[in-house]
């Protein structure tokens, strides 16, 4: 069995050196751990050389919202504990899974270790973190509300990543089902409808048309599919790009907010979003304006990012928030009138707070219910699809005498 031999610290910040006989790195560092250790700065397996045996692949890794919301609720719940910051971003170091983002907390704590300010550290990593959180970790250093914000940050990502995955969910399902139906009528066309053919050509005679039809369909699915194949991978491909031009990207946003039910649904967790971001700042003190820009830019509808924009250049000029909302044909009543309420009483935070509740649970009424009507539909679509080609291909049976010469 392997013996490792490491380097670290314990959450006091005393140095410490020792081994460990386990099975994996992983198993080590469970066991380090245990002991006491928080930060493990240098892990060995004796015998290698002195080479580190851990194979660094963070570049090959993703930090997804999750991951960003584990690390806040974790360094939350150790800092209210009483852990200085350093020291909570160093055992997190250990703990975190995602390896990219283990990276991350490496340096920041480094750079937080050698004086460097929390927020500038993140500043850094902006496109993992994004402005919103770096804006807010930064009031909450000038205002010495570190753990409140740090649980408020928690709060937020928890439930814009549940509002992204309900709306995921509702846009996946159908296509899912598509592709699924679209597999198997591929395979029924390419490998079981050539021996109908095959079988009604030895026999002669005139075939139905519409049995005609499906073997047409078949042979140049047969002839034909490594185009097609190739043609619906470079489209994709071609699309993905295409999607980082605005002008593009604009187009595409507007057509998702005219479909039938999705637009809607679209529409309403954008304002969900928009709500919670906008609340979220404004609670952590952060100026108004400066709130509008950071809920623009977090915005995933480029259509709902451009009326905010605009709400913002009128907010700029001393129009109130919710007369400039107002204006805007995409933002409901409810949100204006909140947010008018919110102003007059001085809790704007708040209201939002409470719009963002009640479009969440809009969002999570409409998916439950498009879940129970898609399903029926979408087997229904694939009942008649299969349907067809089974009646197309039993047509010619029915009518043997006159088939046969």
């Amino acid at each position: 069995m392997p013996v490792y031999s490491y380097k670290g610290k314990t959450i006091l910040g005393k140095v410490v050196r020792g081994k460990v006989t386990a099975d994996n790195v992983d198993i080590a560092r469970n066991l380090i751990r245990e002991k006491g250790v928080i930060y493990i700065e240098s892990l060995k397996e004796e015998g290698s050389s002195g080479l580190n045996m851990e194979i660094n692949l963070s570049f090959m890794e993703r930090v997804k919202l999750k991951d960003i919301v584990l690390f806040t609720r974790q360094l939350y719940s150790m800092i209210n504990a009483g852990i200085p910051l350093v020291s909570a971003l160093r055992a997190l170091e250990q703990q975190v899974s995602n390896k990219k983002l283990r990276e991350i907390i490496k340096d920041v704590a480094k750079q937080v270790e050698e004086g460097g300010r929390f927020s500038a550290a993140l500043a850094k990593y902006k496109d993992v973190f994004g402005d919103l959180y770096i804006s807010m970790i930064k009031a909450a250093e000038e205002a010495g509300t570190l753990d409140s914000t740090l649980k408020r940050l928690a709060e937020y990502l928890e439930k814009i990543e549940h509002l992204r995955s309900k709306v995921k969910s509702a846009m996946f399902y159908p296509t899912f089902v598509l592709i699924m139906a679209l597999i198997i009528v591929s395979g029924i066309l390419i490998f079981v409808i050539p021996t109908f053919a095959t079988i009604y050509a030895d026999m002669g005679g005139t075939l139905p048309a519409l049995t005609q039809f499906v073997i047409k369909a078949s042979d140049f699915l047969r002839d034909y599919v490594g185009w097609i194949i190739g043609a619906i991978f470079i489209f994709v491909v071609v699309f993905k790009q295409l999607l980082k031009v605005d002008k593009v990207k604009y187009y595409v946003d507007m057509f998702l907010l005219k479909l039938p039910i999705f637009g809607d649904l679209i529409l309403k967790s954008s304002i969900a979003n928009f709500a919670r971001t906008l609340s979220s700042m404004v609670s952590s003190g952060i100026n108004i304006l400066k709130a509008l820009d950071i809920a623009a830019e977090t915005s995933n509808n480029k259509i709902v990012q451009e009326e905010i924009k605009k709400v913002k250049n009128q907010v700029e000029r001393g129009v109130s928030l919710a007369v400039a909302l107002s204006r805007s044909k995409i933002f409901p009543p409810m949100l204006v009138n909140m947010v008018a309420i919110g102003e007059d009483a001085g809790n704007l935070d708040e209201m939002l707070a409470k719009v963002a509740q009640f479009y969440e649970e809009e969002v999570d009424t409409m998916v439950d219910g498009l879940t129970s009507l898609i399903e029926p539909l979408m087997m229904v679509f694939i009942g008649g699809i299969i349907g067809f080609i089974i009646i197309a291909m039993y047509l010619p049976i029915f009518n043997i005498a006159n088939l046969i010469k």
